[in-house]
């Protein structure tokens, strides 16, 4: 999902960097760092959820602003893709922090998104690779929706050109050993070739 959603900014012109593009994860800590040296505008943290609910929720800092526009627009654009929408939320500490240290610590606005739950039937929509980047798109359209940036139409294939083919009459009234030695040169550079007997 994630490589969608990156490969989606990307196309509409977005400069984009990823924590990983492998099953391995780094530490929260390394992840903050990562962002706030790169000196990000957004961040968006991509999840899937548990406890046997259903649908996709955002989460967003308690200071709103950007990061609360930022969870409306993401979701949004994930319910368009027929997933549930558990609304946007903030999420505290005991001492009244923003619980997330993704949202916490990283200087840009940032969301944590959480797009199904694994351990329902709310799997199945995203269940297959199709599904899972058809949600790496979406996330992808609220990002693009919050920087103002209008998608690009998706690419389709031109249909294919009208080829011209044309007849070439190599040799006429030749002997059938020459006609033969033609034909073999012919074949021989790449060139349908047919020997047709000529009426008398």
């Amino acid at each position: 999902m994630a490589l969608a959603c990156r490969e989606k900014l990307k196309e509409n012109g977005v400069e984009v960097q990823i924590s990983r593009t492998g099953d391995t994860d780094q530490g929260i800590n390394a992840k903050v760092k990562e962002a706030n040296d790169w000196g990000a505008d957004y961040v968006v943290e991509i999840h899937h959820n548990a406890g046997g609910g259903d649908g996709a929720e955002v989460y967003y800092s308690i200071n709103g602003g950007k990061g609360k526009t930022l969870a409306q627009n993401v979701l949004d654009a994930i319910a368009a893709i027929g997933q549930q929408s558990r609304g946007i939320k903030t999420k505290t500490t005991s001492d009244g922090r923003n619980y997330f240290g993704i949202i916490r610590d990283t200087y840009a606005p940032a969301i944590l998104v959480e797009c199904a739950f694994l351990d329902s039937k709310d799997y199945k929509i995203v269940d297959t690779a199709a599904e899972r980047k058809a949600m790496g798109e979406a996330i992808a359209r609220g990002v693009l929706k919050t920087l103002g940036v209008n998608e690009k139409a998706a690419k389709t294939d031109k249909p294919a050109e009208t080829v011209k083919t044309y007849t070439v009459k190599i040799g006429s009234g030749l002997t059938a050993a020459k006609a033969k030695a033609l034909y073999q040169k012919a074949k021989k550079a790449g060139f349908e070739a047919t020997i047709v007997k000529e009426k008398k």
